[in-house]
């Protein structure tokens, strides 16, 4: 009953023994430290920090713990042993019991807040513009129609067949553009939920992109086989991922790598929606990373850097994840991209 309590807050908590080895952890502290429950247990905590901070931070335990006091630490900047910096609040509560020395330690991220609030802004401004797009798509598949019978019609009425190929051109570029209006619409299916795996979607469409290129990148796996299946409609994540893996594998050069990797999240607030377990998909790719001019607007329809793109891949896979009430995030440097899938685990 206890531990299902502390498995439902937002913050980590930890019980530490003397020597600041972790001797229980709650399920929130997975996603703080990027680890499993079973691989953090019997760990020192300062293991889990940069080493700068494994000493200013133990410190600061063993003095607690000697005096026996209680500290709280507002906005502190925490930096993890991955590198990632967190901003924190945490307080420290010495155990007053027969065990001497063990520690409850409470971290609270604060960022979350500030991403929750982003996050919801983003979504509105994507579904805004993506109402645009499909309102302007509409307005123009309309007159397409018409042109392309038009075209048919003044083809027959052709004397010499060679002018012919003028009418050809015309109703070819029409169905060209009628393709991307299509696209620009999004998926004109609904969506057929079924129980699905993520590792053999993604196993799926590793195995496309590596038929189709095959000497252009290395592939590296790092999976959770521990991920249960959950409701989702398998054709339409195929799209949204592969979108995502073309996207990365267009920004490589030679020789580029490209990891799948996935884990479980715990008490992850998804658009204002708190979700008890979701499963993070990472796309990471090597290649020379985002342009910060589309930075801010890569989501939107027909935002591109990209010669041979369409500005739709994007925008089209954030649909799809949206509609599964998912969420898609990226981070990207000269070092290259991650684009993470965040999608609710609902069971089957």
């Amino acid at each position: 009953m206890i531990q299902t309590f502390l498995d439902k807050l937002n913050s980590t908590i930890l019980c530490l023994d003397s020597e600041l080895r972790i001797l229980y952890i709650n399920s929130t502290g997975e996603e703080l430290f990027d680890a499993s429950i079973t691989a953090l247990v019997d760990k020192s905590l300062p293991q889990l920090l940069s080493p700068v901070e494994a000493n200013t931070f133990t410190t600061k335990l063993q003095r607690f713990s000697e005096q026996q006091q209680t500290i709280t630490e507002h906005e502190a900047s925490l930096t993890l042993a991955n590198g990632r910096v967190v901003i924190v609040d945490y307080s420290i509560y010495p155990l007053d019991d027969e065990d001497q020395g063990r520690l409850l330690v409470e971290i609270r991220p604060l960022d979350l807040q500030v991403e929750i609030a982003l996050d919801t802004l983003n979504h509105l401004q994507k579904q805004a513009s993506q109402q645009f797009a499909r309102g302007v798509a509409h307005e123009i598949k309309n007159p397409l129609g018409g042109i392309r019978g038009a075209a048919q019609l003044l083809e027959k009425e052709m004397p010499k067949s060679e002018l012919r190929e003028y009418t050809d051109v015309i109703i070819s570029e029409v169905d060209r553009l009628q393709v991307l209006i299509d696209n620009m619409l999004g998926p004109t299916t609904g969506m057929v939920k079924n129980p699905v795996n993520i590792l053999e979607i993604l196993e799926h469409i590793r195995k496309l992109l590596e038929t189709a290129e095959p000497d252009r990148f290395q592939f590296h796996r790092d999976y959770d086989p521990s991920i249960p299946e959950f409701q989702a409609d398998r054709g339409l994540l195929i799209q949204a991922f592969l979108n995502i893996a073309l996207n990365a594998v267009q920004s490589l050069e030679k020789n580029g790598q490209i990891t799948f990797k996935t884990r479980i999240g715990r008490q992850t607030t998804i658009n204002k929606t708190k979700h008890p377990l979701v499963v993070q998909i990472d796309i990471i790719d090597n290649g020379a990373g985002i342009s910060a001019d589309v930075a801010n607007t890569i989501f939107l329809p027909m935002v591109t850097s990209k010669a041979e793109g369409s500005g739709l891949g994007l925008a089209i896979a954030q649909e799809i994840i949206s509609q599964h009430s998912g969420i898609i995030k990226f981070t990207s440097s000269a070092a290259g991209t991650v684009f993470s899938v965040i999608l609710p685990l609902e069971q089957t």
